[in-house]
């Protein structure tokens, strides 16, 4: 079975393609644009976002993007795809971290408060 139809790509060389490019940049733009108002809601309100946030679903979720941005790195070599799931991996650490931060806030230790290894 062959990787490529050649009346798709004679249909889509260049402009077609390049148009793909910047949309999917562009969406996956606007996505990443779009964990601001959760970041600085979970940040805000810790109690509600222990409440409605799940760590495990939230890990999953960043795992999967961790895997696809591997990916991107070592079979892909596509900065577009590199770029768009590199910054939705950023905003889901990100909420990661806030919900383990909201955990940390109400078992009534604040992060400053944790015990090292040197203590």
């Amino acid at each position: 079975m062959p990787l490529s139809i050649p009346v798709l790509e004679s249909w889509t060389w260049p402009w077609p393609i390049w148009t793909m490019h910047m949309a999917y940049l562009l969406s996956g733009l606007f996505i990443a644009v779009h964990y601001v108002p959760q970041l600085r809601r979970a940040w805000k309100y810790p109690a509600a976002t222990l409440d409605a946030q799940s760590l495990s679903t939230w890990s999953v979720w960043t795992l999967c993007r961790v895997v696809a941005f591997a990916y991107g790195v070592v079979v892909l070599h596509d900065l577009v795809f590199l770029v768009v799931v590199g910054a939705d991996m950023f905003g889901r650490l990100a909420m990661v971290a806030l919900i383990v931060r909201a955990h940390a806030i109400s078992s009534g230790k604040e992060p400053h408060e944790y015990k090292t290894a040197e203590t």
